[in-house]
């Protein structure tokens, strides 16, 4: 599976793709994945197939943790991202 159609971000002008959730709403993510630990982290990370896992993560103390890939948010990094909100 890979992420559907890929755009720029209308706030701050970065490069986004798009991840259906499994509600069937388009999530806005950062194209590139990124490895994570699934520990209940502090982190929200969005997974190919639009399920939402927290996780944290990894760092050099991690050496041998099984990891899992996913995507960022796009509303967590977006500088621009108020301008979205839904009030």
């Amino acid at each position: 599976m890979s992420l559907n159609r890929t755009a720029k971000c209308r706030g701050c002008g970065a490069e986004i793709a798009f991840i259906k959730t499994v509600k069937g709403k388009t999530m806005p993510v950062n194209p590139e994945s990124v490895y994570f630990i699934p520990a209940g982290g502090p982190n929200t990370y969005v997974m190919i197939d639009g399920t939402v896992q927290r996780g944290r993560e990894p760092d050099w103390a991690d050496q041998g943790t099984p990891t899992q890939i996913g995507y960022i948010s796009h509303f967590a990094t977006c500088p621009e991202r108020d301008r979205f909100r839904k009030r």
